[in-house]
């Protein structure tokens, strides 16, 4: 007779109870032990791992039982998941589908012990998935009268929120229910609209005050952890002085709509000083929007040479192809019309990942410009610039070419600078020299190139393959600092445990190939580790490269493999250039 593997999931939405010595996740627990011996003659078998989630919600999957659970059947370890009722495993009818997706694909059954379902039969499925729309309702009606209660609460004048801001706490021991003020934060509070009023910066504001040693509020919660007492930031300086608490109101926002109601606490801040900062920072506001924010630098202004616009977009994407967890990264490109119209076969250019083209044209452009002024000024700034004297920028598959407007170009060497910010930006620094036609109506920068796929990226490189900017922030590639930190990781664990590669690969669930790829880079010697860490590889070297150069015991002869004294004289010569 075949063996069924069988796992219990069990939740409880609050913490209340889970203390007693025989508590509901047992009961659960104990109902699906009862139900899975009456199935003993089918060769119904209990695992021994326990899943097990207390004061979990049902309408989110970011619980640590499930996700073991999930893992485990993943692993092909379990054949069946009991529950006691359905809305155990969920009350959101989206994630349930998505697990039952899994179940299906995985060959694994669910059985509910109170509700008799099995969802190898249809019948199973179209019941569970009514029952479940009802939980999702309940559970939909319930949010709903709990929004109700604080918007009331809200609105008789209470404070709703938990840890109140700087410059108040909340009641204790006989005091009525409400806010009372901590005089020496309350201090602090004035002295952010007193500075702000003399000197409307926020940045300027947080520097001046953290130099006299000022931080966050600073609490203790009940479980004996520190938050706050971190260095004030231009957010948080912003968060107070637009913090409405503070003049003695109570705000409800709900939507797009925000609601203000008289609070019963004492207010901080009169409304005179409080008028004032809001109409310095409406004109701080109309001050910003000149500066050019936007996280395109290119936007409205890229062309492919067959004249087909090229749109910014943006996407998210696991941090690596293999990612353990579900964190995304952000990746922003410029996609041709030419693709989206016509097919991705048609176009030559198809997406160009936009960081990437941004710094190469900052570069080159502020590279002509040579303007020492611009240079110390912020990435704002300079950009806002390099926008007004950009007219249009032309890619093909085997050039980039900029177009400059003339009258923006004396405009900006006529144009008087403040002084530069504290911590002046490094800028792109563009390896190659453009040609230059300054003959017609604009000056036009030309730079030859070649688009090039390694790694998954397509990436802008000179003719001969190398690197055509040093960018001015260099990032890490993630997949190398995962691959890096895992074989150093599984390295250590194998020395420490004395196991064998096959029995640690089958002790950790991990495949015993991909352990003997990675763990040569434990051989990579501290130069070549330190600019796979710090971003400052060639951007067209892979992971295969790093585990090929890896073979080579001598470190000099891996960073010649890799082009690393390559790459840090070219590095060397632009930053002195620059």
């Amino acid at each position: 007779m075949k063996t069924t593997r069988c796992a219990i999931y069990t939740r409880k939405s609050n913490e209340e109870g889970l203390d007693m010595a025989f508590n509901s996740l047992d009961a659960q627990r104990e109902a699906g032990i009862d139900y899975i011996k009456s199935q003993k003659h089918e060769g119904w078998l209990l695992v021994e791992d326990e899943y097990n989630d207390g004061g979990y919600s049902g309408g989110t999957m970011k619980r640590p039982g499930l996700k073991q659970l999930l893992d485990d059947i993943d692993r092909g370890r379990i054949d069946v998941v009991v529950v006691y009722k359905v809305d155990r495993l969920s009350r959101s009818l989206s994630d349930f589908a998505r697990m039952m997706d899994v179940f299906d694909e995985k060959q694994v059954s669910f059985v509910s012990v109170t509700q008799q379902f099995n969802t190898t039969t249809s019948m199973g499925r179209l019941t569970l998935n009514m029952l479940l729309s009802f939980a999702q309702f309940e559970r939909e009606v319930s949010g709903e009268r709990i929004r109700d209660k604080l918007a009331a609460t809200k609105k008789k004048g209470y404070w709703v929120g938990g840890q109140p801001p700087l410059g108040y706490r909340l009641q204790t021991g006989e005091e009525t229910k409400g806010l009372f003020i901590i005089h020496e934060q309350a201090e602090l509070v004035r002295t952010i609209f007193d500075r702000y009023i003399e000197q409307p910066s926020p940045v300027a504001v947080a520097n001046e005050l953290n130099d006299a040693g000022h931080t966050t509020k600073q609490w203790t919660s009940k479980n004996g952890n520190v938050h706050g007492g971190k260095p004030l930031s231009q957010k948080y300086i912003h968060s107070v002085l637009t913090n409405r608490l503070y003049i003695g109101k109570i705000t409800h926002t709900r939507g797009d709509h925000t609601e203000i109601y008289e609070g019963l606490h004492e207010s901080i801040i009169d409304q005179d000083i409080w008028d004032t900062a809001q109409k310095l920072m409406t004109k701080q506001d109309r001050k910003s929007l000149h500066r050019w924010t936007h996280p395109h630098l290119l936007k409205g202004k890229l062309r492919t040479s067959d004249g087909f616009a090229m749109s910014p977009t943006s996407t998210h994407r696991p941090l690596t192809k293999k990612s353990e967890t579900k964190q995304k990264r952000l990746v922003r490109y410029y996609i041709s019309q030419k693709a989206i119209k016509h097919g991705f076969k048609n176009c030559p250019i198809k997406t160009i990942n936009a960081v990437h083209l941004d710094e190469l044209v900052r570069g080159f452009v502020l590279g002509y410009l040579d303007h020492r002024d611009l240079d110390q000024q912020s990435t704002e700034v300079r950009d806002r610039w390099i926008r007004k004297a950009i007219h249009e920028v032309t890619l093909a598959p085997d050039s980039i070419t900029v177009q400059l407007d003339t009258k923006k170009i004396d405009q900006l060497q006529r144009h008087t600078f403040g002084s530069p910010p504290k911590d002046i930006p490094s800028r792109p620094v563009c390896l190659r020299t453009p040609e230059v036609d300054d003959r017609g109506e604009h000056i036009e920068l030309k730079l030859q190139l070649q688009i090039k796929k390694f790694d998954g990226r397509r990436l802008l490189l000179s003719p001969d393959g190398h690197d055509l900017i040093i960018p001015s922030t260099p990032e890490p590639r993630q997949h190398f600092v995962d691959a890096i930190g895992l074989a150093y990781r599984w390295h250590d664990e194998l020395i420490k445990t004395g196991l064998q590669i096959t029995e640690f690969a089958k002790k950790h669930g991990i495949a015993r190939t991909r352990i003997i790829k990675l763990l040569p880079i434990t051989q990579l010697g501290p130069d070549v580790l330190r600019h796979a860490l710090t971003g400052m590889l060639p951007s067209t070297i892979t992971l295969d490269d790093l585990l090929t150069a890896a073979n080579q015991l001598d470190w000099d002869r891996q960073a010649a493999e890799l082009g690393i004294n390559t790459a840090m004289s070219e590095f060397s010569t632009a930053q002195a250039a620059s």
